[in-house]
């Protein structure tokens, strides 16, 4: 059986042991958690716009997105894409070769969206982190069905000539008969 006092030495060994150790660990964790602040870069998307304010189905819209490097030095490797979020599509993807301290780039969608709305939102993502994202709506008449009025009008046609066929003789036919036995009395 063992003795308690050296049970209780052991329990204080482990601990004093731990302790030790304790600011040695803390000081790591604090240094990585600094460095992962300092390598996410400070960027924003400044503007997303489309070449055309009241597209039609079928026209090519070029969507704009400029992303600003907030920092001094060069941010390098960050990933822009663009996503139609109502029909949850993603349109494109860029990698940002790299973006000069304090400096603004653009970067070109060339797209023929589908009639409807649409909600576009850009993201700007750094080793899979999201930095920012900007959305903006846009409708997109969509294609007409076809010719309407045709269909419309060749209706309007027909209904004339049965009406004309059928209920003005009709009542050409009641006029007449009429009108001979008011002679007849």
């Amino acid at each position: 059986m063992m003795d308690i006092r050296k049970r209780g030495h052991s329990f204080v060994l482990i601990i004093v042991i731990g302790l030790l150790f304790l600011p040695v660990s803390n000081s790591f964790a604090g240094l990585r958690s600094e460095r992962t602040e300092q390598q996410l870069p400070d960027v924003t998307i400044t503007n997303l716009t489309f070449s055309e304010s009241e597209p039609k189905e079928g026209d090519n819209i070029t969507v704009s997105i400029t992303v600003r490097n907030n920092e001094s030095r060069d941010i390098s490797n960050l990933n822009i894409s663009l996503v139609d979020m109502y029909f949850e599509r993603n349109l494109t993807e860029w990698e940002a070769e790299s973006i000069e301290g304090k400096n603004e780039s653009t970067f070109n969608y060339e797209w023929e969206p589908e009639g409807g709305r649409h909600n576009i939102t850009a993201m700007v993502t750094f080793n899979g982190l999201e930095l920012d994202r900007r959305s903006e709506e846009i409708w997109v008449e969509p294609e007409p069905i076809g010719d309407v009025y045709s269909p419309i009008l060749a209706l309007i046609i027909i209904f004339v000539v049965i009406f004309g066929s059928v209920v003005i003789p009709s009542v050409i036919a009641f006029m007449t008969n009429k009108n001979s036995s008011r002679e007849r009395d």
